[in-house]
């Protein structure tokens, strides 16, 4: 009798529904490829190189008061470059050498080496020209503007960007902040916060840097875009960490605080796997740490970490991908950073 009645109840619970399982979108636009980065690996392993465009005449786009623009103006081949405000439109032509005449096309540095910068960068494009959006040269040190570019067709391959480890001094003078960090395995000296450029203009501005002594690499989109990545992810964290104990300096900063930086910088990661179909280099952590002890240029400078609350090209842009798998009922992917970020909202620690 109680194996029947066991039997009927085995019967019993097969007739059951199975039980309800939560729906969870995945609908998180997430890229797991990328089309310029499959074009530059098939145009590297072909041979495929673009024609390489020397240093010249150009024209530095800026905002009003831009040091770092009129400073970079200064290191055009003879005379300055032409400096323009953000909401100019480049001229049509610039005068080139005596041989060439008048320039029809020419590379326009678009400068965003801050967030102030970044933010104004919809308002500077919306004065370019159809006709010169090619010849557009971004030059930036850890804003996210590639979602902006985007909008307007203008991250692709072909189009000029450069990440530039550069600041100025107290003298106006721009420095490169590359610095070293010892050897590897095979005696080979190792380097953080190098700078480098990728697309059409890529050896003009990396001409113009090494003739003043800096150092820029030419990369392929795809490995440039690693290390524009890497720059953000380092002006996110390092910044937000700094502001939530007081503003430390930047310098300091992995000195006191390492573990809290490292957390936030495995959780994302972690998370630019999936929403970038990007992974940072090896050894980024080494070089974050390296470059921000490089910050501290003198006993007068040394750059106090500072968060803005308004730009959306740094930690908003990392915490618009957390509230929005939130939003999906997904984990958040790099909850250390909202934890931090809210917090430092909270209780009033940001820049603006």
């Amino acid at each position: 009798m109680a194996l029947y009645s066991l039997a009927m109840l085995a019967s019993a619970a097969a007739l059951l529904a199975p039980p309800t399982r939560t729906k969870h979108s995945t609908q998180l636009q997430a890229v797991w490829s990328n089309a310029n980065a499959i074009k530059d690996y098939h145009n590297m392993l072909s041979g495929v190189v673009n024609e390489r465009l020397d240093d010249g005449p150009g024209v530095v786009l800026g905002l009003d008061g831009d040091a770092f623009a009129d400073a970079y103006a200064k290191l055009a081949p003879g005379t300055p470059d032409l400096r323009i405000n953000f909401g100019d439109a480049p001229p049509e032509t610039i005068k080139g050498s005596d041989e060439e005449g008048d320039l029809n096309e020419y590379p326009i540095y678009v400068i965003c080496m801050s967030p102030d910068a970044s933010s104004s960068l919809e308002y500077a494009l919306d004065a370019i020209p159809e006709d010169k959006k090619e010849d557009l040269v971004f030059l930036q040190r850890g804003d996210m503007i590639e979602p902006t570019l985007k909008k307007r067709g203008l991250a692709r391959e072909r189009q000029t960007q450069a990440v530039l480890y550069y600041g100025l001094n107290e003298f106006g003078k721009i420095e490169d902040d590359r610095c070293s960090i010892g050897e590897d395995a095979m005696g080979q000296q190792k380097f953080a916060a190098e700078s480098c450029v990728t697309g059409k203009w890529a050896g003009a501005v990396a001409d113009r840097c090494r003739r003043a002594g800096f150092f820029c690499a030419e990369f392929f989109h795809r490995d440039w875009r690693r290390q524009m990545i890497e720059a953000v992810v380092f002006e996110s964290t390092y910044n937000l960490v700094g502001a939530v104990h007081k503003h430390v300096p930047v310098s300091e900063v992995h000195e006191f605080f390492g573990g809290e930086v490292d957390d936030m910088l495995y959780e994302i990661q972690r998370g630019l796997r999936g929403h970038l179909a990007v992974t940072l280099l090896s050894g980024f952590e080494e070089r974050m740490a390296a470059y921000a002890a490089a910050q501290k240029r003198s006993k007068t400078d040394n750059r106090l970490s500072s968060c803005s609350g308004s730009s959306p090209y740094r930690n908003a842009f990392f915490y618009a991908i957390s509230t929005d798998a939130l939003a999906r009922e997904f984990p958040d992917p790099s909850p250390t950073h909202t934890e931090y970020w809210e917090f430092a909202r909270e209780n009033g620690l940001l820049a603006d």
